[in-house]
């Protein structure tokens, strides 16, 4: 294909969507299958450009886990033309920012640039996804590393271990059951067959998406992109094999001791999917319990009852059903049962009385103001763009999350609230100080 099947038909055009005053957002997809969103943004003179791959730790296996993570950090080792370190060192030095993240359902790079560097990041991302090198010594420098971030952020962090513990023990089937850092001794075994398979299956044109936003010409960034992409090949991706979690049927509690000065609480409830006709109304509730501090649970166990010093959570948004999570630290002295009374008082209310108007209507602006905070600049819109072209199979669908969320009433926050918080449905990890912890309270345990 060259680009004068851009200019002559719109076959490679796939769909657009308006966005905001003149603006529109395009997606075109390549022979090979790469697909390209498009939204050009003159405000300033940069742009973003994000390549999101559709993988995450949901697609690896046991003995294998952790490696969509470690390939994130392998794919800034050397490739056939780049030796190591010169991509961040040749993108740092035309002004660049650069980073990238592996989760349970993606793994992303991203990029910030002034305009000017638009062709040099092209030739490099195309460069990578082709043409990596890889060897013993960089799957085993690289495994180190990983190794080192897990003794960091999980091993060696209380709040680390509760996580994993929480989803080892919320899932017993679905992959979101391990870590996206994975097991140690899995990050230990992955050999070096184990890494080029998973390069060639899932770094593949056909397994990715291209999101440009910022100050670029649409038919320059076809043009630049078909050049450097066009001729490499689509992989065989395999069928996604992802068992079911079986629906939970009891309260599952884990408790562990902690080098912690008091004690912390992790509740995970079980939610749909991020398409589910559930999920606004989900978290039009967590709103309301902890958006803000006249939200109710902070007003209760913050500011009156002064017993926890953090509470917080979030509602996942996943590809399968996930966990809303709700995340207590408790002050010296306060035992987690007592905000856990507290929570499920809440709970309860919200399950059986029909929150007033303005209290509903506060959360939704509070929803909507955060959702349109991560539209203030070019890679924060690019992010939100391939989030929902992976995750919700569709980038278009970002633009119905805001409709969603005003279509819901009391009734539905009490209908989710009856269905989803119930003992049934939550999976508990509590941490209690050890007792010979020189953060632990003197005479307490």
């Amino acid at each position: 294909m060259n680009f004068a099947s851009f200019e002559s038909s719109k076959a490679f055009e796939m769909d657009s969507i308006s966005f905001g005053t003149g603006m529109v957002v395009k997606k075109y997809r390549l022979t090979n299958g790469l697909k390209i969103i498009i939204l050009e943004d003159h405000s300033a003179p940069v742009f973003a450009y994000h390549t999101w791959f559709n993988v995450g730790s949901r697609n690896e296996r046991d003995g294998i886990t952790g490696i969509a993570h470690l390939f994130e950090h392998l794919m800034f080792k050397e490739t056939k033309n780049t030796k190591e370190g010169e991509f961040d060192k040749i993108l740092e030095e035309q002004g660049g920012r650069i980073n990238a993240a592996t989760y349970v359902d993606w793994t992303f790079y991203r990029e910030s640039l002034p305009k000017e560097a638009f062709a040099t990041v092209v030739s490099l991302e195309a460069d990578r996804m082709q043409h990596m090198i890889l060897n013993d010594a960089q799957v085993n420098s690289e495994r180190e590393v990983v190794a080192n971030e897990r003794r960091f952020r999980v091993d060696n962090s209380p709040g680390g271990i509760m996580y994993e513990q929480l989803h080892k023990a919320a899932f017993s089937l679905h992959p979101y059951h391990w870590p996206v850092i994975g097991w140690m001794k899995d990050i230990q075994a992955i050999n070096l067959k184990d890494c080029i398979e998973f390069y060639k299956t899932y770094y593949a044109p056909n397994n990715s998406t291209v999101v440009v936003v910022g100050d670029v010409e649409t038919e320059e960034v076809l043009k630049t992109i078909n050049k450097a992409y066009g001729a490499i090949p689509a992989s065989t991706i395999p069928p996604e094999k992802i068992p079911s979690e079986p629906q939970q049927t009891e309260e599952k509690r884990i408790e562990i001791e902690q080098p912690i000065p008091a004690q912390k609480v992790l509740i995970g409830f079980h939610v749909p999917d991020s398409l589910h006709e559930d999920l606004p109304a989900l978290s039009v509730a967590h709103a309301l319990l902890f958006d803000g501090k006249s939200s109710r649970l902070y007003r209760r166990l913050i500011t009156d009852s002064q017993i926890a010093s953090e509470a917080g959570g979030w509602v996942n948004q996943t590809k399968d059903p996930g966990l809303q999570i709700i995340d207590i630290s408790m002050k010296t002295g306060h035992q987690a049962q007592e905000a856990l009374k507290i929570v499920y008082e809440e709970l309860e209310r919200l399950s059986k009385e029909d929150v007033s108007d303005d209290e509903l209507q506060k959360a939704k602006n509070r929803l909507e103001t955060s959702f349109w905070n991560n539209f203030k600049t070019a890679d924060s819109k690019a992010e939100s763009l391939g989030f929902h072209e992976i995750v919700s199979k569709d980038y278009r669908k970002l633009f119905e999350e805001i409709p969603r969320l005003k279509k819901v009433q009391a009734s539905d926050v009490r209908r989710v609230a009856t269905q989803y918080y119930v003992s049934q449905n939550r999976t508990l990890v509590v941490a209690t100080p050890k007792a010979n912890s020189q953060n632990a309270p003197k005479g307490k345990r």
